[in-house]
């Protein structure tokens, strides 16, 4: 979708940035990553410009003293420069589409889990501590967007947030086995 946006804003000569929201895991684009994620994006979608909001803990930990807040602008600063000059690989069509059909069956595989799975809420409530972090007030907005809705409801913060406690991180991996398991004449 990025690729599609910048060739819309090229075409109407809008000077596009991206807004990248990050978090403090490696899952969520953490420092430990930052350097390889800022290289990482899509061809032209970076272009010099990198606008990012850090969150929570982060920004005690990534610019709480002057030397490590000179280092975390030393490394996003080098990550943009450097991707100027980066070599992008152009995924063939053909990897595109496999991807999107691989991501198709992740994402129907881990809806059905989720949703369909009788087993799964009472297993996810009794293996993370998801109903006693509900009654924290430690974010900006209430952990589930319908107060009397189920897990379906429950923001993304909340939701891995309870999976980290179990370090388990199960969620990151819900739907991959049924993507990868395809054999490769249904894909």
């Amino acid at each position: 979708s990025q690729e599609k946006m910048v060739q819309v804003a090229k075409k109407y000569g809008v000077e596009l940035t991206f807004f990248h929201g990050k978090g403090g895991t490696v899952g969520r684009g953490g420092n430990p990553a930052l350097y390889r994620a800022v290289l990482s994006h899509p061809p032209n979608t970076i272009n010099g410009r990198f606008r990012v909001t850090e969150q929570g803990e982060m920004i005690t930990q990534n610019f709480g003293s002057v030397p490590i807040a000179e280092r975390t602008l030393d490394i996003y600063t080098s990550a943009v420069l450097c991707e100027q000059f980066t070599k992008h690989v152009e995924p063939p069509q053909k990897w595109r589409d496999q991807m999107d059909r691989v991501s198709e069956i992740s994402c129907a595989g881990y809806r059905h889990l989720v949703r369909e799975e009788p087993r799964f809420v009472p297993y996810f409530r009794q293996a993370t501590p998801e109903l006693e972090l509900s009654t924290l007030n430690i974010g900006s907005r209430p952990a589930k967007r319908n107060p009397k809705g189920g897990i379906e409801s429950l923001r993304a913060i909340p939701w891995t947030f309870a999976w980290t406690q179990t370090r388990t991180h199960l969620s990151a991996w819900l739907g991959v086995a049924d993507a990868l398991n395809v054999d490769g004449a249904e894909l």
